[in-house]
């Protein structure tokens, strides 16, 4: 799995006549194992992680990701996300969150969402200043468990020049975390933390209610199949099940866009 993104990696980089990569270093799983596949496939000194905290960030994923820097060996900067013309920090966090537990199972409306959109695009801007200054390629650092569910935006974390971790569940993510830590090019802190994006008032998993990552992506694998066939292989009750279904059904739309009218010929 490991040297098979590494050699990816490299030969995107090459057709992007790109010298190394930039992401986005949030301190989680997901960016910290990116940054450690470009820094092997690329060398550390070609590998940029931008920490982008916003006003609403926990000042422990900056301290984390710099640690992961350093573990790793990589550049980083520091850019703080300021999107004040935009009215990004205008939130109103007792309506979000009554929003979010009355409605877990339903997309956030456009003005609800509107804050945590102009977050992801203004963290995707942000790199992308960075990777075009340095010839470097834009890593995208979704992984699949996330990506069937939703929970990205389709021209903010959903964008990137090269996406090393897409076709991985969450736990295939942590499985290829924990090799890292083992061989101390990580800290223990990469596979301790909790999931979750820090970019909504409650942790993503929350509205899953209580399943673990696991089951999840157990359920993701066979989500096709009938509810029955996967309470049988997961002993998750038909509601939560439901529940998933339902997420990867209206997120649809996210990896469908943009719809395109014919497919050009080669």
């Amino acid at each position: 799995m490991k040297s098979d993104i590494i050699n990816f990696i490299r030969e995107n980089a090459k057709e992007l006549r790109n010298i190394g990569g930039a992401l986005g270093l949030s301190g989680g799983v997901d960016s910290a194992i990116c940054a450690a596949l470009i820094a092997e496939a690329m060398g550390p000194s070609n590998c940029l992680g931008i920490i982008i905290p916003a006003l609403d960030s926990n000042p422990q994923d900056a301290i984390d990701a710099e640690i992961i820097a350093k573990y790793l060996g990589i550049k980083t900067v520091l850019h703080p996300l300021n999107l004040s013309e935009f009215e990004f920090d205008k939130r109103d966090f007792e309506e979000e969150v009554k929003y979010l537990i009355l409605n877990m199972d339903e997309l956030l409306p456009p003005q609800i969402e509107l804050p945590y959109i102009m977050k992801l695009r203004g963290r995707m801007l942000i790199v992308t200043y960075y990777a075009r200054k340095n010839n470097y390629f834009q890593c995208e650092t979704l992984e699949k468990t996330e990506w069937l569910l939703g929970w990205h935006d389709k021209f903010g974390d959903g964008v990137g020049d090269i996406a090393p971790i897409r076709h991985l569940y969450k736990t295939q993510v942590y499985k290829l975390a924990k090799k890292f830590v083992e061989e101390g090019k990580l800290p223990n802190l990469v596979i301790n933390r909790s999931p979750g994006s820090g970019n909504y008032p409650l942790s993503d998993y929350d509205e899953l209610g209580g399943i673990t990552i696991e089951e999840v992506d157990t359920i993701l694998n066979i989500v096709h199949s009938s509810t029955d066939l996967i309470r049988k292989r997961t002993n998750v009750s038909a509601e939560k099940i439901e529940k998933i279904k339902h997420l990867v059904k209206i997120s649809e739309v996210k990896r469908k866009v943009p719809f395109l009218h014919y497919r050009e010929k080669e």
